[in-house]
């Protein structure tokens, strides 16, 4: 008899509930295939393709797979990125999990999946105003956002469709969008990411060798976040 259990966390799920009915589904980087296996557990999408780079994780996604028996609703797929994926093959396409730089990458590995005939669900655990910057200049728009907590940690979902119009913009301009900003969550996670900003700014002054490029960067975010602060406590 199968273990019918699944562990989501708080992340996974806040991931899953952006996912439209009915979706073919593409998760990218998808270690142990919880996403696809518990939306096709719950008849919440059509098809899923499960892929990873590394073997480790798609044979523990193999093991997901034999265990709530989905050998025939599940494919998976060794390699990087999009590389294992035909646009055809999914309208849905999930990158969770992995720095926002590396979603970056990804992407411009795969510039179909920004044409605006996908949806993208986006999780980056570092390097997210480096996303942000990325999708602004290649025409994505961050239709919804959200935040969840785990532990004691957050994390952001960016719900993203390119063929928007392209934006060439500083990088603390593109730290926020205005989906965060109506997060019951956003406060919290502005006040992190301004304490986190403010230290690196004091560890770049106090450098032996600057970095004025990097500094300004850094202390732009600062106004950025210090701004977006001031205005929620108004609201």
């Amino acid at each position: 008899m199968r273990d019918n259990r699944m562990h989501l966390t708080p992340r996974l799920r806040a991931i899953m509930e952006q996912v439209p009915q009915g979706a073919r589904l593409a998760d990218i980087g998808t270690d142990h295939a919880l996403i696809p296996a518990a939306l096709l557990r719950r008849q919440r999408i059509e098809s899923a393709i499960a892929s990873d780079i590394r073997r480790g994780p798609l044979e523990s996604a193999a093991r997901t797979v034999r265990q709530f028996g989905l050998e025939d609703r599940l494919s998976l797929r060794l390699g990087a990125g999009l590389s294992t994926v035909r646009p055809e093959e999914a309208d849905t396409i999930v990158i969770a999990g992995m720095g926002g730089e590396t979603i970056a990458q990804i992407l411009e590995d795969a510039p179909w999946a920004l044409a605006g005939a996908h949806l993208l669900l986006l999780q980056a655990m570092t390097a997210q105003a480096e996303l942000r910057q990325y999708l602004a200049a290649h025409g994505g728009v961050i239709l919804a956002e959200t935040l969840c907590r785990e532990g004691a940690r957050l994390y952001t979902v960016m719900t993203v469709r390119g063929g928007g119009r392209t934006e060439q913009k500083e990088l603390a301009a593109c730290c926020l969008s205005d989906a965060l900003l109506r997060d019951p969550l956003a406060e919290q996670y502005l006040r992190r990411n301004l304490s986190r900003e403010q230290s690196i700014c004091a560890a770049l002054r106090a450098a032996q060798h600057q970095k004025p490029d990097e500094l300004a960067l850094h202390c732009g975010n600062v106004q950025v976040l210090s701004r977006a602060l001031e205005q929620l406590e108004k609201e």
